[in-house]
C-alpha cells in the first residue's frame, strides 16, 4: 500500500520505527531513494510490515519553494509514513547552506503516539533541533548511521561550526553508531566513539540486469550528482581525448560551474536527472560505469553506491582511488585508477571495439536488505 504525504495522526498506522533521512521526504520521492537512507528507509518498511509503519521525519522544507504543492502528486515507500514538514519561514536565497540552521526551529515536534518508537538517525542536525529534546528523552534507543563525513564536505563549509556542534550531540547520545567505509567509522572515532559498526553500502540486485542494450559508440556511463565532488578536469580531457567514445552523464548539476565546460564537448551527453526507477534500465546502455571522482580535497569518505549498482548490472568500473575504494567487499570488475592513467585503461578496454560484461555475484551481505536488517537488530539489542 502507498501512503500519501501527511501529518501522523492517533488514528494512523502503529509506529514501529523513526526515520530522520539527510534532506527530506519530497526528496526522496522526487528522485526515488536511491540514496543510503532511501534505500534502508524501503527496506525497514517491508522488514516491519508486521510490527507497524515507518514513520519518516524531514528536514523542514519552505513552502515557497513548490515543495508542498508538489508533495500531493507524490508517493512514499510501502508501509512507511511521512510526517509533513513543510514550513512558511523564508530560506536565504543567497546561502543554501544557511538552511540547516534556520530550520532547526521548524523541526516537528514528536507526538505522544511517536513516544515509544525507536529512530534510525542520518541527519546530524537533527540533534540541535527542536526535534531533539522529544527524540532524546526517555528510554528510546537511537541508531546514527553515517553517510558522509560533514565536517570536511563542500555543502557544509559555510556552518563548520554547527555541524560540529551537531555531531558532538549526537555522537553523545546516540546507543548505536554504524558507517558506511572506514574513513566515516573514522569520524566516529574522532568523536569517542571506538565502538561504531562497520556497514558498507550495497544495492538491491534484483532491480539490474546484465543484458546490454547499448548500440553505437562505446558508451562510459556515469550516475549521480554532478558537482565538486567529480574531477571536472579529468572529465574534459578523457573525453576530448577519445572522441570516438561517448560520455553519458545522468544527473542534476550542482555547481554551475561544471555546466558550460561538460556541455561544451560533442562526446559528452547531459541527461539531467533521472528517477531512480530508470536507472537500471539506463545502465543496459551502458558499456562501462565510471565514478570519476576528486581525490583528495572535498572527499567525504563514503562508500560510492553506484559502484555496487554497476556491478549489479554487470559493467566494468573505472573508478578513482577514492577513500572508501579500499573498504568494499565487491572488487571483481572494479578497477582502481588514478586519474592520469585512466584515458590509457579505457583506451585498452575499448581496443576491441566493445568492452565485455562481467557478471556479477552479488552476496547477500552486500545487499540493502541485510544491511537494513543489521541495523534492525541493533535497534532490538
Amino acid at each position: 500500500m502507498e501512503y500519501p504525504l501527511h501529518n501522523l495522526t492517533s488514528n494512523d498506522t502503529k509506529v514501529a520505527l523513526l526515520a530522520f533521512p539527510m534532506h527530506g521526504q519530497h526528496k526522496l520521492s522526487r528522485e526515488g531513494y536511491r540514496t543510503r537512507d532511501g534505500h534502508l528507509i524501503e527496506w525497514f518498511g517491508r522488514l516491519l510490515s508486521e510490527l507497524g509503519s515507518t514513520a519518516v521525519i524531514s528536514r523542514p522544507e519552505p513552502h515557497l519553494t513548490g515543495a508542498s504543492i508538489r508533495a500531493k502528486n507524490l508517493e512514499v515507500a510501502s508501509n512507511t509514513v511521512a510526517l509533513n514538514s513543510f514550513t512558511w519561514a523564508l530560506p536565504r536565497i543567497s546561502d543554501r547552506q544557511a538552511w540547516w540552521v534556520d530550520s532547526l526551529r521548524k523541526y516537528p515536534r514528536l507526538g505522544a503516539e511517536l513516544d515509544v518508537a525507536d529512530a534510525v538517525v542520518w541527519n546530524p542536525f537533527v540533534a540541535l533541533s527542536a526535534s531533539w529534546n522529544d527524540l532524546s528523552a526517555g528510554g528510546r534507543t537511537i541508531v546514527f548511521d553515517l553517510l558522509d563525513d560533514w565536517t570536511v564536505h563542500f555543502a557544509f563549509e559555510g556552518i563548520a561550526d554547527k555541524v560540529q556542534d551537531a555531531y558532538e550531540v549526537m555522537f553523545a547520545r546516540a546507543d548505536h553508531v554504524t558507517a558506511n567505509s572506514e574513513a566515516t567509522a573514522d569520524l566516529a572515532r574522532r568523536f569517542g566513539r571506538s565502538d561504531v559498526h562497520l556497514v558498507l553500502n550495497g544495492c538491491d540486485p534484483e532491480r539490474f540486469s546484465g543484458t546490454p542494450t547499448v548500440e553505437g559508440p562505446v558508451t562510459v556511463g556515469y550516475v549521480g550528482k554532478i558537482g565538486r565532488r567529480l574531477d571536472l578536469e579529468l572529465i574534459c580531457n578523457t573525453a576530448q581525448q577519445m572522441p570516438d567514445l561517448n560520455f553519458v552523464f545522468a544527473g542534476p548539476i550542482l555547481d554551475r560551474e561544471y555546466r558550460k565546460p561538460l556541455g561544451d564537448i560533442d562526446n559528452i551527453t547531459l541527461l539531467g536527472d533521472v528517477h531512480y526507477e530508470r536507472v537500471p534500465e539506463l545502465l543496459t546502455t551502458f558499456d562501462i560505469g565510471w565514478v570519476p571522482h576528486r581525490v583528495g580535497r572535498g572527499e567525504v569518505g563514503g562508500d560510492v553506491i553506484k559502484t555496487y549498482e554497476y556491478r549489479a548490472a554487470g559493467l566494468p568500473v573505472l573508478t578513482t582511488p577514492v577513500l572508501g575504494t579500499g573498504d568494499r567487499k565487491l572488487d571483481d570488475g572494479v578497477f582502481v585508477v588514478n586519474a592520469a592513467d585512466q584515458r590509457d585503461w579505457l583506451a585498452r578496454a575499448t581496443e576491441a571495439r566493445r568492452p565485455v560484461r562481467i557478471p556479477a555475484d552479488i552476496p547477500d551481505p552486500v545487499t540493502w536488505r541485510y544491511k537494513a536488517q543489521f541495523i534492525l537488530d541493533l535497534v532490538k539489542r
